[in-house]
């Protein structure tokens, strides 16, 4: 999967959210400390939201961050441990310290 299916994906996951939520953008921009415009670039697959930005939308809609990313495209577990080895090399390395304490809760390490 391409970063821009990526993108893509998670943007359809945040706006069905919002829907469902009956939130506008400009709503859920307020309630995840960001503004509209950039709430409209994630849901089109434009722009991806920071981990923190992630936590936010999970807090508001009350789910888990992996909600944003179940997809049918992924078809193996090899193919998501690829994906998610490129997605680490481009961290810095707060967000791998963020990102390993959310694996962690979701492992029950």
């Amino acid at each position: 999967m391409k970063d821009t299916e990526i993108k893509e994906l998670v943007g359809e996951k945040i706006k069905k959210f919002r829907r469902k939520n009956n939130l506008t953008q400009f709503r859920l921009g307020e309630l995840v400390d960001i503004n509209q415009r950039q709430v409209a670039l994630i849901e089109s697959g434009k722009s991806f939201p920071s981990l923190p930005t992630l936590v936010n939308f999970a807090n508001v809609f009350n789910c888990k961050i992996a909600d944003f990313f179940d997809s049918e495209t992924i078809s193996s577990e090899r193919d998501l441990k690829e994906l998610l080895k490129q997605e680490i090399d481009k961290a810095d390395f707060d967000d791998c310290k963020r990102l390993y304490t959310i694996m962690k809760s979701f492992m029950n390490i």
